[in-house]
């Protein structure tokens, strides 16, 4: 099984173009962060943090958007699907090894732009209140940076699992890779592009009901949604991550 994990996550993550484009997303949230005051800096953690959720995005959906369609494409599927357990393994190993990719490419983005704000001030302030700095300024939050940091590696390693399982479940439901990153695409980038547009017309809140929103939870203490929000999306990470996998064998497995 561990053996299988690995094929898995080789064949995902270690691709020339991801990693090259990995290697640049990385560059980019490191150069992104501007070193000013230190409330200033810090705040660019969550806002920048935030503003390349658009690469993280094309970046997973990179990763699952062939995961079964070059199965079907090599007509492997088929000779999967004869084994008496090989089908149920291969769904489990590619949700556990699109799991981890994801995370890895999120949490590696996000930790950059934590790295790079943090040396410009040499680890110091960790202690300062949301509230002091400019993206968090109407929350009123005494959350601390650090703790929101470590807040959002939780909710991030949670919502790429999520992401994964979505992505895997469209990828095996479809005979080509642009469907599952159009529409994967379209579920994760729809709530970013909208912000804006809800935030103009006083209805952004209802955003926190999203997949991205959880994942990015630093947007749910900026807007300071409802205390109901978090639970409604852990049940929806829940549901999706006990469920989508066996959608994705039903339909990988149907002839």
């Amino acid at each position: 099984m561990g053996t299988l994990i690995r094929l898995e996550f080789r064949k995902m993550l270690f691709r020339k173009r991801i990693f090259i484009l990995w290697i640049g997303v990385l560059f980019l949230s490191f150069v992104s962060i501007r070193a000013f005051s230190i409330e200033e800096t810090y705040a660019d953690i969550f806002s920048k943090g935030y503003g390349l959720v658009p690469l993280m995005g094309f970046m997973m959906f990179m990763i699952f958007s062939g995961a079964y369609t070059l199965e079907y494409s090599s007509n492997m599927a088929g000779l999967i699907k004869t084994t008496k357990n090989g089908k149920r393994k291969i769904v489990l190993t590619k949700s556990v090894a699109a799991g981890i990719s994801a995370s890895l490419v999120n949490l590696s983005i996000f930790l950059t732009v934590c790295l790079s704000a943090l040396i410009k001030h040499k680890f110091a302030g960790l202690d300062l209140p949301l509230k002091s700095l400019w993206y968090f300024g109407n929350s009123g939050s005494d959350a601390t940076v650090l703790q929101m940091i470590l807040i959002m590696i939780i909710t991030i390693i949670m919502g790429s699992f999520f992401f994964a399982q979505l992505g895997l479940f469209i990828s095996a439901i479809s005979k080509t890779a642009a469907v599952p990153f159009i529409f994967g695409g379209l579920i994760m980038g729809l709530p970013y592009v909208l912000e804006g547009f809800l935030k103009h017309i006083g209805l952004v809140k209802y955003l926190a009901f999203t997949p991205l929103w959880g994942m990015m939870s630093c947007q749910l203490i900026r807007y300071k949604v409802p205390a109901i929000v978090p639970i409604i999306l852990i049940l929806l990470y829940t549901t999706g991550l006990m469920l989508l996998p066996k959608f994705t064998l039903k339909a990988f497995t149907k002839e």
